[in-house]
């Protein structure tokens, strides 16, 4: 339990020993032995956790950092006086024994109160625990308990240990000994765990359930209303919004994600954790509202993943199953997630990859790590060279890849651009996408031909996207045009071609789309829009959807003769309404579809009331989802509130 020189515990003078003197000296030798252990295990954790977050030592503030490196030096100057007090306490009286004691005392314990004030602040700023400060604060009490008890246990030795000799005998724990470090170990333990409680997630989680088919068609009426009352978030905009799980809707908002029943609205799992959600890289996320800018799920829909801002730490990721709600892994990515801008990911049905890692979904397990040159493979010049594309844009690739597919990036240009011409059309019309098997994420592709929509960057829904069916003849006439507007005008062979089958995945054939422009930009919808040619000086317009589920082509014609199916129910428009205005569901021929009065769980006197952005649908199983995100004036008239009504109609 404890060993001791005799140097330090023999003394010319001895007295005798009561059984309650003996009792309190075991008690605080226990005492020493207890927080010593506590003080090597939580400086071991303190350096662990250290080593894997990025840059944890790197607070946000100068006075915190410059508190951080007092507590050490603090810590590290006390050790050495306690060295030097140790030794010449055996030949001290009593009095100044207790005196010599408080000196470590109270110095550990400013440097733990240094440690805790910047683990509170910290803390405070990304509200969840910030890691090591905590355990080092733990550490230096730890560190001042065992310095006080050695201290008061040599004084007594001064005044009651016998000559012995100079040999080092190990001593035998005693049941006080025993019972004073259990004690230790068990405060030390509560201690820890304390800080990580304050901060810790919630998470509700439900029995696994068979999944319900998607709904063909709307319904006469409203079946359920859900309304989830959102905190105004100052100048930014609420996160507020809903995805297709594979059990149903899942509400995205600000600290996390909630399912829905299909057939009732109400909540079945959940998960919530006090830090507030990132976008995930480039993926053209221009407006706060929008869910799918905050969450990564997989192709088969099996998996969710969300990215936490805690700042120099790095994005936080944790892995839902959208079926139970449980926590499937937690991840650190050390990416810098400053001012709610997090990593690009992406995510297929079987892996995640973060940065130049690629984990299984299935348990968080590292499968292999990226060599740097496979990101900047998609960087190389040589590609615009070959295609004679004289300027080039590279874009990361998608939060989701393919089934069974990674797309590491996209190289996009247009070859509307003759030589020491300045081209007047600037967008981007053609792409290529840098590919590899997730299974074999070194086996890379390029392939080209790529359609992008209007945002500069090719459109991805189900693990399928738009390619050119002819791509020479495509360039080649693409190459003809240098007005923005003609080449709006033009109809090129398209096909949907599936991301699995570009890299060497699957063997699925391309379906062919007729002749039209190019797809539409829209995260939310189920299936793959493609716009037709524009008329001369009006805009395009959807002729055109592909389901990736059932691999079929729905024309603008067969929607509004047939009113059931994805294609239908992702090309109704609904209207933006004002005031105490209902939503209008439209069919693409001008006919309404549904009608939704304005509903309002705290509706005011005289409310100032718009919608965030434009209501959307959203299919999934077992019900189809009307979302609308707006603001009202409180009732109470202290401000704005957000509310997210979500409408179940099918």
């Amino acid at each position: 339990m404890d060993a001791s020189p005799v140097d330090d515990d023999a003394s010319p003078a001895s007295a005798p020993v009561s059984p309650a003197q003996r009792r309190s000296t075991e008690m605080l030798r226990g005492l020493r032995f207890g927080a010593l252990v506590i003080a090597v295990i939580v400086g071991v954790w303190a350096w662990q956790q250290a080593n894997h977050y990025n840059g944890a030592f790197r607070l946000s503030e100068n006075a915190r950092n410059s508190a951080l490196g007092g507590g050490l030096l603090l810590v590290a100057a006390t050790c050495c006086v306690w060295l030097l007090l140790a030794p010449t306490t055996s030949q001290t009286k009593q009095p100044r024994a207790l005196v010599r004691a408080l000196v470590p005392a109270v110095l550990f314990t400013a440097a733990s109160l240094l440690f805790g004030w910047t683990w509170w602040r910290e803390s405070q700023d990304i509200q969840m625990s910030y890691p090591a400060l905590a355990q080092l604060a733990v550490a230096a009490l730890a560190l001042g308990a065992a310095g006080v008890a050695d201290i008061l246990i040599r004084d007594r030795h001064n005044h009651h240990a016998k000559p012995r000799s100079r040999r080092i005998r190990l001593l035998r724990p005693t049941r006080p000994a025993a019972v004073a470090t259990a004690l230790t170990l068990a405060v030390g333990a509560v201690t820890l765990a304390l800080p990580a409680e304050h901060y810790a997630a919630k998470s509700v989680q439900v029995p696994a359930a068979p999944a319900q088919p998607v709904p063909e068609s709307l319904s006469d009426s409203v079946t359920w209303r859900r309304t989830i009352q959102i905190p105004n978030a100052g100048d930014l905009q609420p996160i507020g919004g809903v995805i297709a799980g594979a059990a149903g809707p899942i509400v995205i908002t600000d600290h996390g994600a909630i399912g829905l029943d299909p057939s009732t609205g109400k909540t079945t799992w959940s998960y919530t954790r006090g830090g507030k959600l990132v976008t995930f890289g480039d993926d053209y996320c221009w407006k706060e509202g929008n869910a799918w800018c905050y969450a990564a799920i997989s192709p088969d829909r099996s998996r969710l993943v969300l990215g936490y801002n805690a700042g120099w730490l790095g994005t936080p990721l944790v892995v839902l199953d959208t079926t139970t709600g449980e926590v499937v892994f937690e991840y650190i990515y050390n990416y810098d997630s400053i001012a709610r801008l997090g990593p690009n990911i992406q995510v297929t049905d079987q892996v995640l990859r973060a940065g130049r890692n690629i984990l299984s979904l299935r348990d968080g397990s590292i499968q292999s790590t990226l060599p740097y040159s496979t990101f900047y493979e998609y960087e190389n010049p040589h590609y615009c060279g070959d295609r004679n594309i004289k300027r080039c844009w590279k874009y990361p690739g998608p939060t989701q890849g393919g089934h069974s597919t990674l797309v590491y990036g996209t190289i996009c240009g247009n070859p509307s651009q003759p030589e020491n011409i300045e081209p007047k059309d600037d967008r981007n019309r053609w792409c290529a996408l840098l590919t590899a098997p997730d299974d074999d994420p070194t086996a890379l592709t390029l392939v080209d031909a790529v359609v992008p929509t209007f945002r500069e960057a090719p459109e991805y829904v189900g693990g399928w996207t738009v390619r050119y069916a002819d791509p020479d003849a495509a360039y080649t006439e693409l190459s003809r045009h240098q007005d923005p507007k003609e080449v709006d005008t033009l109809s090129f062979p398209l096909e949907a071609v599936s991301l699995d089958t570009l890299a060497g995945t699957d063997d699925v054939d391309p379906v062919a789309l007729g002749s039209l422009n190019r797809p539409e930009y829209n995260r939310s919808t189920r299936t793959l829009a493609v716009l037709g040619a524009a008329p001369t000086a009006e805009e395009a317009t959807v002729q055109a959807r592909f389901d990736p589920a059932t691999r079929t082509v729905n024309h603008v014609d067969d929607a509004n003769s047939d009113p059931t199916g994805p294609g239908y129910l992702d090309d109704l428009r609904l209207t933006a309404p004002q005031a105490q205005e209902g939503i209008d569901l439209v069919r693409s021929d001008g006919r309404l579809a549904l009608y939704l009065d304005y509903y309002s769980e705290d509706p005011a006197q005289e409310p100032y009331y718009t919608s965030n952005d434009a209501p959307y649908i959203v299919q999934a199983p077992g019900v189809i989802t009307v979302v609308d995100l707006h603001s009202a004036r409180d009732s109470s008239g202290d401000g704005y509130r957000h509310e997210l009504v979500i409408y179940g109609v099918g």
